[in-house]
C-alpha cells in the first residue's frame, strides 16, 4: 500500500508541474476534499488574451505496467458521480473569473503518460 501511495503522490506532483509548465494555467487547489470526494488538482486556465477563464478539474491516475484496469477504466461511473458532486461543492464557494469548466484525466501507465482533456462525464 505504501508503494502505491508513493506512486500516486509522485504522479500528482509531476502532473501539477506539467500543467504549470503550460501557458496560462494558474493552480488553485491540490487534493480538494469535501464529504463527497476529492479532486486531485484544480486550475484556472486563461483561454485568450481577454478575461475568459476556464476551471480545469484534474483527475490523476497511476497504473503500473500490466495492470488489470486501465487508467480510463478506473474512472467508473461511481468515481464520476463523486467528482461531479465534489466539483459542484467547489463551484458553490468559487468566486474567481472562470465562467466555464472541464474535467481532464492525466495518467501514467508504467513509464508512459497520457492526457485526456475535456473528459466527458456521463
Amino acid at each position: 500500500m505504501y508503494v502505491r501511495h508513493q506512486l500516486g503522490k509522485a504522479t500528482e506532483d509531476l502532473a501539477k508541474q506539467w500543467f504549470l509548465s503550460q501557458p496560462d494555467y494558474r493552480h488553485l487547489e491540490s487534493n480538494f476534499r469535501c464529504r463527497w470526494g476529492e479532486i486531485d488538482l484544480i486550475f484556472e486556465q486563461r483561454l485568450d488574451e481577454g478575461q475568459n477563464w476556464e476551471l480545469v478539474f484534474v483527475e490523476v491516475r497511476a497504473r503500473s505496467d500490466g495492470s488489470w484496469v486501465s487508467p480510463l477504466q478506473s474512472v467508473d461511473w461511481k468515481k464520476q458521480k463523486r467528482l461531479k458532486k465534489t466539483a459542484d461543492y467547489f463551484l458553490s464557494r468559487y468566486e474567481g473569473p472562470a465562467r466555464s469548466m472541464r474535467f481532464d484525466l492525466i495518467y501514467r501507465e508504467g513509464s508512459s503518460w497520457g492526457h485526456l482533456p475535456n473528459l466527458l462525464l456521463s
